[in-house]
């Protein structure tokens, strides 16, 4: 029997490269997104028989319900789903905040939560995280987005070592810069031509590394060889000095 896999915001970017990958190992796959059109979309390129396309709004937590009482237990959960929500201390709106947080850390909590139990009774599984490099490091004018990715990576980082016998790995996994269209829908299109190129790695990428640490029982991975090596700088105060030169608008 092939295992199934969960795949939250998988109608673009990572999520869409991660169903892509796995339908590739014949995986059954169910696939949510909020946006059908991106969602019909992802179905015309996929053309997978064994796929199941799903709309729903993950920053609400009755969709969050819906998913955990009535789709079938999964093998492998890949928490991707997100947006790119920038904006200096006291931009955005309470309801900006609060969605993002639902959607990106407490509705990530509330949906591992409600399949944990049913995935020990059925012997085990993986569980993946898509955090951000941001979790570790300091995001001037991104503060908010930054703090939700912390919040999951400590909650991903303590769950792994809570369920490390009853068989289901957790990783988290923390991508820099990845080549997806999320920085245009946030009105961030402007990175593309600001930021150097070796700082870029594209979603398959991602993919393909977290796939292999969360197959090897690896807690967290960075993907990119760049992003690796500069980890042990990101503290310095001359990184957050780059890194807001260049990604500052003209």
């Amino acid at each position: 029997m092939s295992s199934r896999a969960l795949i939250t915001g998988s109608s673009s970017g990572i999520g869409f490269s991660y169903a892509n990958y796995l339908k590739n190992k014949g995986w059954y796959l169910d696939l949510v997104s909020e946006n059908k059109e991106r969602l019909k979309k992802s179905k015309e390129n996929l053309n997978y028989e064994n796929a199941s396309f799903h709309s729903e709004d993950l920053s609400k937590n009755e969709s969050i319900k819906n998913i955990v009482d009535n789709f079938q237990t999964p093998d492998l959960i890949v928490a991707n789903a997100g947006v790119a929500i920038n904006g200096a201390i006291g931009q955005l709106s309470e309801q900006e905040k609060n969605d993002a947080y639902y959607l990106m850390c407490g509705g990530v909590i509330d949906l591992i939560e409600g399949f944990v139990p049913k995935m020990i009774k059925n012997g085990g599984g993986r569980i993946v995280i898509i955090s951000s490099i941001g979790a570790i490091t300091a995001m001037p004018k991104s503060s908010i987005y930054s703090s939700i990715k912390s919040g999951i990576y400590a909650y991903g980082k303590s769950i792994s070592a809570e369920l490390k016998d009853k068989n289901i790995s957790v990783t988290i996994s923390l991508p820099g810069y990845v080549r997806t269209e999320a920085h245009k829908r946030a009105g961030l299109d402007h990175l593309e031509k600001k930021i150097p190129s070796w700082m870029w790695v594209n979603a398959y990428q991602v993919v393909k590394e977290t796939e292999k640490a969360s197959k090897n029982g690896k807690t967290e991975i960075i993907p990119g060889k760049v992003y690796r090596f500069t980890k042990p700088f990101l503290k310095f105060k001359s990184a957050i000095s780059i890194w807001q030169s260049i990604t500052k608008r003209n």
